[in-house]
């Protein structure tokens, strides 16, 4: 192109030259589609885990000398020391663990545990350096922290706070009692009163109720490290939740009252509800039923052979199953009769007269040669009669298979079914566990037998049978429960909570079709027994209402909710109580022996308060903490690369100007 343009001087020739043939060049090489390799290095810094105990017993058994205040400061400036060289993470756990140095030591739970967790879950496949926790080295809650630190690989440096040294005190280590008990019985508490130092002193342990005093034992204090177990007798005389104080009169000069007295919540039931269990002969699934039965305490089961089975037995019951009743052999028409009214829980099995079965009930029908064949359990979405957990529903879907009657299904009325049937991989419309009324009362069919086989397979699996357990309970607490025909209902999940739980209360508004209902707003009002009184406005959820007071001080609490649908007013009551937790009073000995084995097994030190200064160089000096840095390589082709087409342009750029300064263009 160039050589024959001799009007242009030889230089500009040999430019305009390069610069064509150095951008053709390029173009033409890119045309191999090269690949470059590309290496990105990051670097991570340590991390450094500050975790501090913030639970009331670091305040309350500290020692003489101790200065909270200073010893906060001093945490607060190696938190900085340590931001220089290491990313800083602090955290203050009591019964729960949470982010910053917001230090008040009135936790009310330690969970050291909770420390190692959180570090395990959240810093996963992280450059954890070092975890520095300060604690008394007591924990109430959670798991075994030396348990739960042996995976860790980063070492941990620990703060022994508290005192080692026993100070005079008396105090109620603990108390054992049934929260359950029922109308006109005797029950038993045990308390167990800790001395130390405080020899040849005397004190007085005393129980009381609304009363008065209903017990009291004088204690003798016979060593510096004394303790004694106190059964007591109590009588339950009320229906309801009653409520009892313990109490050991203080000694002189001791550590502390606050530990001198517990409040206990003892619910009063008027009588247990009888579940008649009926069989045609002897199986495995009778007490499989019986244990998941009697798990609740409101609940009593009894099994008996249909040919042995007394009417007094009968007219006990509050719920009857009939286990493969009717069956082939015994069509059992007396039984039926006898039984006429209760609710009734159907199980079948290889032993049933389906015929017979289909006949004595208005919920289900079969028709059957007889055979069995396996059906996997399959939960319905829709039912709604009772709620089971998530997990329950997992398990019950991997459980093995039960024993159902082949053959054809029908429903004959208005059901609920919680259950359907899988044979095979087919998942199928017929019922497993269904629920319906006939005549007024319940009735439930669970269409197959081998539920023993359910108990077995999850303890097994999980060493437990919750999930078998909750399935029959609230079968049972459906089919034994009467009917609740008010318009304006307002409950809580449970009677008695923690101090520390959040207070939920649930409400349901029917209309005169029994309709849920939740346009009218519904307010309610908690007083407490000491006569405080706390006002909320129900939220509305799906048709329902729903109340999280959140938390509430100790006490005893009675509610009073109101609403209005059209021109009609209702109102509900009930109450419920919170417990106080003092598990942070009952142990006032430090325990630095947990605290150096921690440090022990993962390779860091345990320090005092006044040795805070000396962990920046321990951790700086320690060879496994160190900066990490990572090279991510890539292969890309050549093409992508941003700077190679801004070079070509300016090469083709740089010509085409000067051809055009020259006349060219």
């Amino acid at each position: 192109l160039y050589r024959s343009q001799a009007h242009l001087s030889h230089t500009l020739r040999k430019s305009l030259f390069a610069l064509r043939a150095l951008a053709v060049s390029i173009l033409a090489f890119l045309l191999f589609a090269p690949l470059v390799k590309r290496i990105n290095r990051t670097v991570e810094k340590p991390i450094i885990i500050l975790a501090l105990d913030n639970s009331a017993s670091i305040a309350f058994a500290k020692p003489t000398k101790f200065n909270l205040e200073q010893y906060t400061s001093q945490l607060r400036s190696l938190e900085k020391k340590l931001a220089s060289d290491y990313e800083v993470r602090s955290f203050n756990f009591s019964g729960d663990i949470k982010q910053g140095l917001d230090l008040t030591f009135s936790g009310k739970l330690s969970d050291i545990s909770a420390v190692f967790r959180l570090t395990n879950n959240q810093f996963a496949n992280r450059n954890v350096g070092a975890i520095i926790l300060a604690s008394d080295g007591i924990y109430n809650r959670g798991a075994n922290p030396q348990y739960e630190s042996k995976d860790l690989k980063a070492p941990i440096y620990t703060i022994a706070l508290g005192d080692t040294v026993p100070k005079r005190d008396i105090l109620i280590a603990n108390i054992n009692y049934n929260n359950l008990v029922y109308l006109g019985n005797q029950f038993q508490i045990e308390v167990l009163t800790e001395a130390y130092q405080a020899r040849g002193l005397t004190s007085k342990l005393t129980v009381s109720d609304n009363s008065g005093i209903v017990f009291s034992q004088p204690i003798s204090i016979a060593s510096n490290e004394y303790r004694t177990t106190v059964p007591i007798l109590l009588q339950a005389k009320h229906k309801g939740i009653q409520h009892y104080t313990i109490n050991i009169s203080p000694i002189d000069k001791e550590l502390s009252t606050k530990n001198n007295s517990q409040t206990i919540f003892v619910e009063v039931l008027d009588g247990k509800e009888n579940v008649l269990i009926i069989a045609n002969t002897p199986h495995p699934d009778l007490s499989a039923l019986k244990e998941s039965i009697d798990i609740n305490k409101n609940y009593e089961a009894k099994v008996e052979l249909a040919d042995q089975v007394s009417d007094d037995a009968i007219a006990k019951a509050s719920l009857i199953i009939l286990h493969q009743i009717p069956s082939v052999t015994n069509p059992a028409p007396d039984i039926l009769k006898r039984v006429s009214g209760k609710p009734l829980l159907f199980i079948l099995g290889g032993q049933s007269n389906i015929s017979a079965f289909s006949t004595a009930q208005n919920v289900l029908g079969i028709t059957s040669s007889g055979a069995m064949q396996e059906a996997i359990a399959r939960v319905q979405p829709d039912f709604y009669a009772f709620t089971l957990s998530e997990a329950t529903k997992a398990k019950l879907q991997n459980f093995a298979p039960l024993q159902a009657p082949f053959g054809n299904y029908g429903i004959k009325g208005p059901t609920s079914v919680a259950l359907s049937q899988q044979i095979g991989k087919v998942a199928t419309t017929m019922p497993l566990l269904i629920f319906g009324n006939d005549n007024q009362r319940k009735i439930g069919i669970l269409a197959g037998e081998g539920i023993w086989h359910y108990r077995l397979e999850e303890f097994q699996e999980t060493g437990t049978h919750e999930a078998v357990d909750e399935l029959i309970s609230k079968t049972i607490q459906y089919l034994s429960s009467r009917d609740d025909k008010r318009k304006f209902r307002v409950y809580s999940p449970k009677n008695t909570f923690d101090e520390s739980e959040y207070i939920i209360l649930n409400a349901e508004l029917y209309n005169d079709a029994y309709e849920l209902q939740n346009t009218p707003d519904v307010s309610v009002t908690l007083k407490e027994n000491n006569g405080k009184s706390y006002s909320y406005l129900f939220s509305k959820s799906g048709n329902a209402y729903v109340l999280d007071a959140g938390i509430l001080p100790a006490g005893e609490y009675v509610y009073h909710a109101t609403t209005n649908l059209g021109n009609k007013k209702y109102t509900a009551t009930g109450q419920f109580v919170i417990s106080q937790q003092q598990v942070e009073f009952q142990q006032t000995i430090a325990n630095h022996q947990l605290l150096h084995s921690l440090a022990q097994q993962s390779g860091g030190k345990m320090l005092y308060p006044n040795q805070l200064d000396e962990l920046p160089k321990l951790i700086q000096a320690n060879e496994r903490v160190k900066t990490i840095s990572f090279e991510d390589r890539q292969y890309e082709e050549l093409i992508h690369i941003k700077w190679i087409f801004f070079l070509i342009l300016t090469l083709l750029t740089a010509e085409w100007f000067a051809r055009k300064r020259n006349g060219e263009i």
